[in-house]
């Protein structure tokens, strides 16, 4: 009984921390586009500051998945409501929300529908159209089955991704070591550990809009040790990612003949580099890989939009799918107009702005105000029954 307890809380918690994971690698991590404008150009450095950033962001994400769990707020608007104890403030997780949906979900569906054109000749509104039609299906059914879909879908892309490292480095065209001892004399990259930490603040900081995803699916928390796997996992399969992918693009700088930091000339450096390698059958898999990653990031924004919104046209507990499915059509369809800025713009400059918005009304808040909402001295204190705080 206990095993089985215990591996139902496993699962639980592989389930958040794959929402989690779903939803970051999307356009610009399974594209590589968002590694090499916050990681590559601070060479080894950014490698470093990747997993530094990625413990902030999980313990951010602990503290705010617990606070979830003990207030019941399984939506970012009640959320916010109850860290900072105003009303007025979800507005400005509204504002954050909606913007991170147009700019990662804009970028996601860019990348595909490119992608997709690119490798099948595929229009590019089709490919966004399979998208949203996927997408609505699987938000309409609930948080358990969103948790499951995240999971599997993060085990496909984590597999693929490795795959192509593995058949890149193993091509012999690829040299870390030479790409580390020319990273000075390298024009596009500025190895320096300050800026590498600041880009990894503003890199958990835009991410962090990540808390209203995690917030709609925070209900399957049975307590609070629960909380701490799901971060712990979290931090290590999203920390050994970037830093993994990180290093590989940094690798490809030692290419000839093709520079990977022009992101201008090619958007979509993984798919390149396959180009360049001459992997003919490993592009289609990367692309099937990444329409399944943007599918899962798409899923885990939609869901967390559902979780605010869908209480004004439906009553609680109340199931309402065929509605959940046209109000996601209708998010993703805005997403997609927003997608023809193209995926370089919305991650290098979109984001970037979301994470100094980001830094003060969720990063800091998540970690302070939460965080101290949650401290057991803070519940006894106020004569707040928490369940499973102890467990």
């Amino acid at each position: 009984m206990e095993n089985n307890t215990k591996n139902k809380t496993t699962s639980i918690a592989i389930g958040l921390a794959c929402v989690w994971m779903g939803t970051h690698f999307g356009p610009g991590v399974a594209s590589g586009t968002q590694i090499l404008q916050y990681w590559v150009k601070y060479g080894v450095w950014g490698s470093l500051c990747a997993i530094l950033a990625m413990g902030l962001l999980g313990y951010c994400l602990y503290c705010s998945m617990e606070f979830s769990r003990v207030y019941k707020t399984y939506n970012y608007g009640d959320w916010i409501q109850q860290v900072f104890g105003m009303k007025w403030v979800a507005i400005l997780f509204d504002i954050s929300f909606v913007i991170t949906m147009m700019t990662a979900l804009g970028g996601s569906l860019n990348a595909i529908a490119t992608l997709l054109q690119n490798q099948f000749g595929l229009n590019y509104w089709l490919g966004v159209a399979l998208v949203i039609i996927c997408a609505a299906l699987l938000c309409a059914f609930g948080a358990k089955l969103v948790s499951k879909a995240s999971t599997y879908m993060m085990y496909l892309v984590i597999a693929v991704l490795a795959l192509i490292i593995i058949l890149s480095m193993s091509s012999g065209k690829l040299d870390l070591g030479a790409a580390i001892a020319n990273q000075t004399s390298n024009p596009g990259i500025e190895p320096s550990l300050p800026k590498a930490l600041w880009s990894g603040v503003i890199y958990a900081a835009f991410q962090a809009t990540v808390i209203a995803n995690i917030s709609s699916v925070a209900n399957q928390l049975p307590n609070r040790s629960t909380s701490k796997k799901a971060a712990v996992i979290g931090i290590c399969g999203n920390a050994l990612m970037l830093a993994g992918l990180s290093l590989f693009l940094l690798s490809a700088t030692s290419l000839t003949d093709y520079n990977v930091l022009d992101t201008a000339a090619n958007p979509l450096p993984f798919y390149g580099i396959l180009d360049y390698l001459g992997f003919g059958w490993a592009k289609v898999v990367y692309v099937v890989t990444v329409f399944i990653a943007v599918l899962s990031t798409a899923v885990g924004f939609c869901f967390g939009g559902l979780a605010r919104f869908s209480k004004f046209y439906r009553k609680a507990d109340e199931k309402t799918p065929g509605k959940d499915a046209v109000l996601v059509a209708v998010l993703l369809l805005a997403c997609a107009f927003c997608s023809k800025f193209g995926i370089v713009a919305l991650v290098s400059t979109g984001y970037t702005i979301l994470g100094y918005v980001n830094l003060p009304i969720l990063i800091l808040p998540a970690i302070f105000l939460a965080g101290r909402k949650i401290g057991k001295k803070y519940l006894q204190e106020h004569n707040i029954e928490a369940p499973g705080i102890d467990e």
